[in-house]
């Protein structure tokens, strides 16, 4: 799967009731910056939200602290509270964001990525057609050099026997 090099964030972000819950936080900066960084984390992975270290392989919360720069308890603490502001989904070890393709419009950069696809396959359609055109062009002009050479060489033994003059 192609990795995703951008993320969607909406400008509203701080209006939204959950976002201000967090940030009344006692920790409330490190708690958006957590949401951020597993936020990039699943987009990294794009797996639809999933939170993976590889294909199929869940970050563990001991991966994600050492990631995040934070003890293994307060990372689990802020998973705990996202969890219970149904803003992460965790199951069998694995952390998904929730509403992942919804908010980050997964199926619009499906479709954008199927009209790349194919606009880029017209372009080298076109380029082998010119290319051949090119090769076409060429190898008339051979022929044409060789007809002429074979005239020139025609003209000069008839000049030679003594036919023609």
């Amino acid at each position: 799967m192609v990795q995703v090099q951008w993320l969607k964030v909406y400008t509203d972000i701080f209006d939204n009731e959950k976002m201000k819950k967090l940030l009344r936080n006692r920790d409330g900066d490190t708690y958006f910056r957590v949401w951020i960084q597993l936020l990039t984390l699943a987009a990294k992975s794009n797996q639809h939200g999933a939170i993976l270290l590889g294909e199929n392989i869940p970050m563990s919360k001991e991966d994600l602290a050492k990631v995040m720069h934070k003890t293994l308890n307060k990372l689990e603490k802020i998973i705990q509270d996202l969890h219970k502001l149904d803003m992460i989904i965790v199951e069998k070890d694995t952390i998904c964001i929730k509403n992942w393709d919804m908010y980050q419009s997964a199926d619009e950069l499906e479709k954008l990525r199927e009209s790349n696809r194919r606009r880029q396959q017209k372009y080298r359609d076109k380029q082998k057609d010119s290319n051949v055109i090119v090769t076409l062009n060429n190898t008339e002009d051979k022929n044409r050099e060789e007809k002429n050479k074979n005239r020139q060489d025609i003209s000069n033994l008839e000049n030679e026997s003594g036919f023609k003059e």
